[in-house]
């Protein structure tokens, strides 16, 4: 009965099982898909020349000629062993060390039983020019020995399958061992790393920079860097394809035989990409620096440069090596930069996609096994994070903010200089899209005449995708946002002993799960009935969820947290419910944080492409699709780029507004 007066316990209860099934459950499908595979399949022929095997339409079965022509041996793991011998051009005989079993409905739909497995058999006999007869039918008569005489078309090729499921390491050990999967791995691994360098020289430079120097204009340099740090994935490799590209604005304009488009193209575009939450988390932890232990240090003799690369940085680590670690995921999934601009470079979310969804070759095994390898490798960037952070200390005392160092004429110049040429390359994506939006576009190249046609195709066209991504966006942020106070809640006041850290977990595993394999493993979860959502506006809303739950919990938590938690108590000792209590004190005093968590939570969903081009189905079509979609075929690009500037206002409004709201606020409490 403690559940049912306990609100809270039966919050936790639900929202622990919401989580398990719709982030473990399809997870672990996801991994049982790639541990699990079918009971294989032999082939062979049987003609006037003899009997020989098709190695080639055979999986997981082992056929080895004993006698050339004659007699053929059929292994398999587990003590499977069948003989099959000819009798006449029309004629098998089967036989084992123990007695096989048929079946035969006499229709032409015949199976064998053997060593626990049933083996369906069926026959393709190819038709002469000029005989149209019906080829014999398949039939099988049982001998008194425990063999089986096989009867079937003349000149036919006979397959062996077994429709049953085991499990199995073989999709581990063909991804491990193909030549494919591998260089997809290594690509993927090489592209994130080296972008995650480059990405880390600027944004720590940077951040040092205008965190300990007085620079001119610090706060436009954050806020535009915060911009920059929500911009569509794809929108850098769209953008600097048109500028870079082999018949782009600027190598034609000065005839250079350049193109972006490859590895090379794709580690530039990434690494201006993923910078932005290099710069802001380390401009935080700079900030966040105690000035008594930079003055000790300088105090004891060490020079500037000494003091910042033995106390400064290492004192700065945990929020450095957490924008390293965000950035390496973000790069690591990145499904848009390296199919625009790759041109056939193989990364393990292209993989995974083209392994689920191509028409041609498609792959369900190994799409899940590349997602269950993706999983691993984020998990241990994770864990190579934490390790590195718990066996170093950084706490401090006290802390008294460091004053930042005046800096003279030609200091100043060069601090803004290179604020002004970081923020220059992070926008040329913007400013390339802005521009071309008003320009003529033909036969996929733009001609300099200013128009409007564009945008008034877009129109035309229908604004559907527009309402589409507002729609999720706004619904998704609303339950994310509900969620996230409930939840939050439950684990910072109530701590719950098992279900607490459980349930924390749980809604931080989609931080390590890229969005294309979560949409997978909800594709698998959700395809069926009772609960078939795939392909409807459902399923995108449930993994924008899903996949943005972890910013309003953390987001909601830390405000949490600045809570005493004597102002529940007190309203409680007037007689106040704690459910009144949660939504009339303790819900409003977290409002700030959880908005900062909501915020994030929209510009992620308005931008989200990985989940959505796995998940999506007409007319559930968002922005992020079209216009990815519209930049791989050779469609209308001032359109595309006119649809591009509506979601950017669609992202930097909002975000302009809570900026605005959020620095007005800290002024009327100060």
């Amino acid at each position: 009965m403690r559940v049912w007066r306990d609100n809270w316990l039966l919050f936790t209860i639900v929202a622990l099982v919401l989580c398990v099934a719709t982030i473990l459950l399809p997870q672990l499908r996801l991994l049982s898909a790639s541990v699990i595979g079918d009971g294989g399949s032999f082939s062979m022929v049987h003609r006037g020349s003899g009997l020989e095997p098709v190695p080639e339409m055979s999986d997981q079965f082992q056929t080895e000629a004993v006698d050339k022509g004659n007699a053929l041996k059929v292994t398999r793991g587990g003590g499977f062993a069948l003989d099959i011998s000819r009798m006449d051009r029309q004629t098998l005989r089967l036989s084992a060390a123990e007695r096989i079993g048929t079946t035969d409905d006499g229709n032409g739909h015949l199976s064998l039983q053997l060593g626990g497995s049933s083996l369906a058999v069926t026959q393709q006999a190819p038709r002469g020019l000029f005989n149209r007869t019906a080829p014999d039918p398949l039939s099988a008569s049982q001998e008194p020995d425990g063999s089986v005489v096989l009867k079937h078309a003349a000149n036919a090729y006979l397959t062996f399958n077994d429709p049953g499921t085991r499990l199995t390491i073989s999709n581990y050990i063909d991804f491990v061992t193909g030549n494919e999967t591998v260089k997809a791995t290594l690509n993927s691994l090489f592209i994130s790393l080296s972008a995650t360098l480059i990405a880390a020289l600027i944004g720590v430079s940077l951040a040092y920079v205008v965190a300990r120097f007085d620079v001119m204009g610090t706060n436009g340099i954050v806020f535009f860097a915060t911009m920059a740090s929500v911009s569509p994935p794809f929108l850098g490799a769209y953008s600097w394809r048109l500028l870079l590209g082999r018949n782009g604005v600027i190598t034609n304009g000065l005839g250079v035989d350049f193109s972006i488009v490859g590895i090379h193209g794709v580690i530039w575009v990434i690494a201006w990409l993923v910078f932005p939450v290099i710069f802001l988390l380390s401009y935080s932890a700079f900030r966040g620096l105690d000035a008594s232990h930079v003055e000790a240090a300088e105090s004891l003799g060490a020079n500037p440069a000494k003091a910042r690369f033995s106390v400064e940085i290492p004192l700065a680590m945990p929020g450095i090596i957490t924008g390293l670690y965000l950035a390496t995921m973000a790069a690591l999934s990145d499904f848009g930069t390296p199919r625009i601009i790759g041109l056939d470079l193989n990364v393990l979310p292209v993989l995974i996609y083209t392994s689920f969804l191509s028409e041609a070759g498609r792959n369900p095994a190994l799409a899940a096994t590349g997602s269950v390898v993706l999983v691993a490798i984020s998990s241990l960037f994770l864990m190579a994070q934490q390790i590195y952070l718990a066996k170093r200390g950084f706490s401090v005392v006290s802390s008294r903010a460091i004053d930042r160092r005046p800096l003279s004429t030609t200091g100043q110049i060069c601090a803004l200089g290179f604020a002004g040429l970081v923020l220059f390359f992070a926008f040329v994506p913007h400013m390339t899209v802005l521009v071309t939006s008003f320009m003529e576009w033909r036969v996929g190249l733009p001609r300099f005449a200013f128009t409007l046609s564009n945008y008034t195709n877009m129109l035309e066209s229908g604004l559907t995708p527009a309402w589409v991504t507002l729609s999720l966006g706004i619904a998704g942020t609303a339950v994310a946002f509900a969620l996230g106070l409930g939840i939050a809640f439950v684990l910072v006041r109530k701590r719950y002993a098992v279900l607490a850290p459980v349930l924390s977990v749980t809604v931080m595993m989609p931080y390590v799960i890229p969005g294309t394999v979560l949409g997978i493993g909800l594709i698998m979860m959700f395809n069926e009935a009772p609960l078939q959502l795939t392909g409807t506006w459902f399923i995108l809303a449930l993994a924008y969820v899903i996949r943005n739950l972890p910013f309003t919990v953390k987001a909601s938590e830390a405000a949490l947290r600045q809570v005493h938690p004597a102002l529940d108590e007190a309203a409680i000792s007037l007689g106040a419910r704690p459910l009144r209590v949660f939504l009339t004190v303790t819900a409003p005093l977290m409002l700030a944080g959880a908005v900062t968590g909501a915020t994030l939570t929209f510009l992620h969903i308005v931008t989200e492409l990985s989940s959505t081009i796995v998940l999506y189905r007409p007319p559930w079509k968002p922005m992020t699709a079209v216009i990815f979609e519209n930049t791989l075929v050779d469609a209308d690009f001032g359109v595309s780029a006119a649809q591009t500037i509506l979601l950017m206002m669609i992202i930097y409004v909002p975000l302009y507004l809570v900026v605005r709201y959020g620095q007005s606020r800290r002024i009327e409490n100060a």
